[in-house]
């Protein structure tokens, strides 16, 4: 927790109990308290208003493009090329 070991936080705590005195140190500590929380709130909300348009832009992910073989595809073309086999063999 921030880098403060049990000793130092019990120091904190003892300094806290002799500058503010018994009777206001819960009333500061709960005010302490929803000062944090409220921080929090509003941190998570401004959050949230930024990365939503941000989410809603984002573009879909496009597929990799296709690598072209090394080997060339034969072209169909609907039966012409039997025809021309056929006749070259004659």
């Amino acid at each position: 927790m921030f880098g403060i070991g049990m000793p130092e936080l019990i120091l904190i705590l003892l300094v806290a109990l002799l500058v503010l005195g018994p009777k206001r140190l819960p009333e500061v500590a709960r005010s302490l308290g929803r000062g944090m929380a409220e921080f929090r709130r509003t941190s998570s909300e401004l959050r949230e208003t930024i990365t939503a348009p941000l989410e809603e832009r984002a573009p879909d992910p496009k597929p990799p493009p296709q690598v072209a073989s090394e080997e060339p595809k034969p072209a169909q073309s609907g039966g012409d090329e039997e025809g021309r086999e056929e006749s070259s063999n004659e």
